[in-house]
């Protein structure tokens, strides 16, 4: 009977065991498992954005790469850097974005990567117009030249010009002859000017003009219209000099309403955003960069701002107003 006992309880002792080898297995597992699984689903892409402003261009970009199935903090993470429109500070931010190794860099600026080491190149996608510049190959979205974008975007601003101000003769473009687009944007301006028998003045800041010497230009030729080049540099003196036309009653035309102008009218960069997600897509498929697609922009946006208008006391002709995509009131 003791003997029996002893059995027993020999038995409930290798019986407990078994169960607590077994808890402590279902314990490491537990243990185990979360990380493999979080180790499972780390983003698998780097895709580093390089702009001038957080922008409704990028909130498409990003929208279309959730569309897509690219999710931030599960497939991908998006390195953000942003330029607030200083052409200066470009190449700095580009090689920082180089060094966290991305497999693609966006950008909505003008890129240059003569100070980028070869070895260091990764793919490149210029939303807008771009051509190469440097060590590294740039693809643009918008496959357009420099020269033709300049000839489009500046007989875009200068029709819309007149049709906001039909009276004006008189028209003074800022300009900044660094910058070789800019450079092609006003010779374009004055040719399609000067068929038309229209006078243009220009003020170049590239020699170090300050917002004094540009605003005494502005009194001093008193434009019909102040033009606004689509590459002009410094945000903050752009809108300072669009302001001091405004309070002198002179309308401006450019491409960013932000800064103020009556009339703003640039490629459609909302679409450019929305194909640059696109290619992003197919570069992490396995696409070379050589062989995307290559397209050309389709259509310009034209934002008309009826308070600036009222500001400078001019009425928008209803011909104009139709033309907007987008009429602020």
């Amino acid at each position: 009977m003791n003997a029996d006992r002893v059995a027993t309880s020999r038995q409930v002792v290798t019986i407990s065991r078994a169960g607590f080898l077994l808890l402590l297995l279902a314990i490491t597992l537990a243990a185990v498992v979360p990380g493999v699984n979080a180790q499972q689903a780390a983003p698998l892409y780097r895709v580093a954005i390089l702009g001038a402003n957080h922008t409704q261009v990028w909130d498409v970009f990003e929208r279309r790469l959730r569309e897509l199935g690219y999710f931030e903090g599960r497939d991908l993470v998006l390195e953000r850097r942003w330029s607030q429109g200083y052409a200066d500070r470009v190449p700095g931010l580009l090689a920082e974005l180089l060094k966290v190794k991305p497999h693609v860099v966006v950008a909505d600026v003008f890129l240059q990567t003569d100070r980028i080491d070869p070895a260091h190149c990764v793919p490149l996608l210029a939303i807008g117009v771009a051509e190469p510049y440097g060590a590294c190959r740039i693809f643009p979205v918008a496959q357009r030249s420099l020269a033709s974008s300049a000839k489009e975007v500046s007989a875009m601003h200068l029709r819309l010009a007149r049709a906001a101000v039909p009276s004006a003769s008189r028209f003074l473009v800022l300009t900044n002859s660094k910058l070789t687009f800019l450079v092609d944007y006003v010779r374009e301006f004055q040719i399609a000017a000067a068929s038309l028998g229209v006078a243009v003045e220009v003020v170049d800041v590239s020699g170090g003009a300050t917002l004094s010497d540009v605003t005494s230009a502005i009194t001093r030729q008193a434009p019909d219209v102040l033009i606004v080049g689509p590459a002009f540099d410094q945000p903050l003196v752009r809108r300072q000099i669009v302001g001091y036309a405004m309070r002198n009653r002179i309308p401006a035309i450019g491409s960013h309403v932000v800064d103020g102008v009556v009339v703003a009218a640039n490629y459609d960069w909302v679409d450019l955003g929305r194909r640059a997600a696109d290619f992003v897509d197919q570069l992490l498929k396995g696409i070379k960069l050589g062989d995307l697609p290559a397209t050309a922009p389709t259509k310009f946006e034209v934002i008309v701002d009826q308070r600036a208008a009222k500001a400078v006391g001019l009425t928008i002709p209803d011909s104009l107003r139709s033309q907007a995509d987008q009429l602020l009131e």
